[in-house]
């Protein structure tokens, strides 16, 4: 009667390929039998006022087979579309709610409460085909495969339903990760985070005040210090790949948002560093084979950041000098050049994304770090021996690069920007269990990021107007080309000027860092280097 639901939930980005799922090769050879299909009709209730929502709790009745089944559904986690729930189902007799079925049960007590007096009262349906596949996966998990076809139904409002769920009836919850990888890297499909409940709740408008299946919080905490290295660094990495998911399906919903790509350029490139961090306790082929993928993604996404850049660089001068010279002659035909591009790059995207084409990387080194969390392997190394050792070396590499700066050299403020960047995430992944002096040291570096990227920009102008103004013959083109590479100009001089005083800043909170034992052999300059 009482049972902890894990399933995987992933949305079809193309109708076209449910036949072709269903009788794909890989998943014949895990089933002995052809696929079926039910028709379910289910309807959900709940008090006048919404007490069951508020309280984290659901009532259906759902049609099956000739046959009614009475649910009731508690609380649940939702981490990068897997889903995880308390669940009671009780066969009835008719489609009359009633919670007297389940008052001896566990969650009795907690439904009778938030019920009351109160009649239940039906809310919102749903009507679709399911198309049912079990398997037995390789490690002997079985798994229900069903790909729901149909709509929400709330009131006069409708929402389509074209979703694969992979429930876990029997073994191990990673081999539901490691099946979902599989078939994403065969067929478009997106992680859904949000149950069909919850986006009912949306389209007849009672979500208000209500949220989303809840997200676990970050696996990190003061007493992972004494927890082998290579487990907390697994799971804090699988933790973001659930923070890059609900990034990626926020940008989907918002592509025009600039915050939620910007978002999501942030998760990968956190999960990034995490991976180099872990390096030294990871197979060095898979350590390459992740570092390709995420590095070929992080490309596309700092090209689509540092044309947003130089696009807002143009906006900012062209309103300077609209306020400073008054009736400037000529239109600015820059202005449209950029806006197109920019459209282009951030659409090319966007379909990629929208296609899945991200969801074999985030199932896949999700589906591969939960396994080898749980080996069994020789390594008894402490997290807090590790990451102490790993981040002395880290920061004494950054240091160094710093103190060898030149300024007018690109190679070189690129490397010692990513060195920063990549130190910058990892101290801000790993808070919770790091010396609180690192915090300041974080932020120092998050404001060292913020000097080095102006001095950057003036390398990437030459580099977008040729891609812009190539294919124009106008002199108005060129003449803004004129201008904008003067103004970059400009403001990467402003930055390096106040290089010396950021990077002394980053200086004094390193020294704070007394617990980083490779950094007693550093002999720690508190100046900057010339420019």
């Amino acid at each position: 009667m009482t049972t902890i639901e894990a399933e995987l939930k992933l949305r079809l980005a193309d109708p076209a390929c449910l036949t072709s799922i269903l009788e794909t090769p890989l998943l014949q050879e895990m089933s002995s039998q052809p696929p079926c299909k039910q028709t379910l009709e289910t309807t959900y209730y709940d008090t006048p006022d919404q007490s069951l929502l508020r309280s984290r709790l659901s009532y259906r009745l759902r049609l099956a087979d000739g046959e009614w089944v009475a649910t009731v559904k508690a609380d649940g986690t939702s981490d990068g579309g897997l889903h995880q729930r308390a669940e009671f189902n009780v066969p009835v007799n008719n489609p009359l709610p009633e919670i007297a079925p389940f008052l001896t049960t566990e969650i009795g007590a907690r439904l009778s409460e938030a019920v009351g007096d109160f009649p239940l009262e039906p809310v919102f349906s749903t009507k679709f085909d399911r198309h049912i596949r079990n398997l037995i996966t390789p490690d002997g998990s079985v798994i229900e495969l069903a790909i729901d076809d149909g709509e929400i139904i709330a009131g006069d409002k409708r929402q389509a339903i074209l979703e694969l769920e992979l429930e876990l009836k029997a073994g191990q919850p990673q081999s539901l990760i490691w099946l979902g990888a599989l078939l994403a890297a065969e067929f478009p499909l997106l992680p859904e985070r949000d149950s069909k409940l919850y986006r009912a709740t949306l389209l007849a408008g009672l979500a208000d005040g209500l949220a989303s299946d809840t997200p676990l919080p970050s696996p990190v905490k003061k007493i992972s210090t004494a927890f082998p290295a290579r487990q907390v660094l697994c799971q804090t990495m699988i933790y973001y790949i659930h923070e890059a998911i609900r990034a990626q399906q926020s940008f989907l919903s918002a592509p025009n948002d600039t915050g939620t790509l910007q978002e999501l350029q942030n998760m990968l490139q956190k999960i990034y560093a995490l991976l180099e961090f872990t390096q030294p306790l990871l197979p060095l082929e898979e350590y390459l084979r992740w570092q390709k993928e995420l590095t070929a993604w992080d490309t596309q996404l700092s090209r689509i950041r540092d044309f947003a850049i130089f696009q807002h660089a143009w906006d900012e001068l062209t309103e300077y000098t609209a306020q400073t010279i008054p009736n400037t002659p000529g239109k600015q035909v820059l202005t449209s050049l950029l806006a197109g591009k920019s459209e282009t790059i951030r659409t090319n995207f966007y379909a990629k994304a929208a296609r899945g084409q991200l969801t074999p990387v985030f199932l896949g080194l999700w589906s591969y770090l939960q396994t080898y969390a749980e080996q069994s392997l020789d390594d008894n190394i402490l997290f807090k021996e590790f990451s102490r050792d790993r981040l002395a070396e880290w920061l004494t590499q950054f240091l160094d690069q710093g103190s060898n700066l030149t300024l007018t050299n690109p190679e070189l403020v690129q490397q010692i920007d990513l060195s920063g960047k990549r130190l910058q995430y990892i101290l801000e992944a790993l808070a919770a269990a790091l010396p609180h002096s690192t915090e300041l040291l974080a932020a120092r570096l998050e404001k060292l990021q913020e000097v080095l990227s102006s001095i950057q920009n003036i390398t990437l102008t030459p580099i977008f107007l040729h891609e812009v103004v190539k294919a124009s013959a106008s002199r108005l083109t060129h003449r803004d080309a004129g201008l904008i590479t003067g103004w970059q100009l400009a403001k990467s001089a402003a930055a390096k000027s106040g290089w010396k005083k950021a990077w002394s800043k980053v200086t004094k909170a390193a020294s704070k860092q007394k617990k980083l034992k490779p950094l007693d052999e550093y002999a720690l300059k508190m100046r900057s280097p010339e420019i």
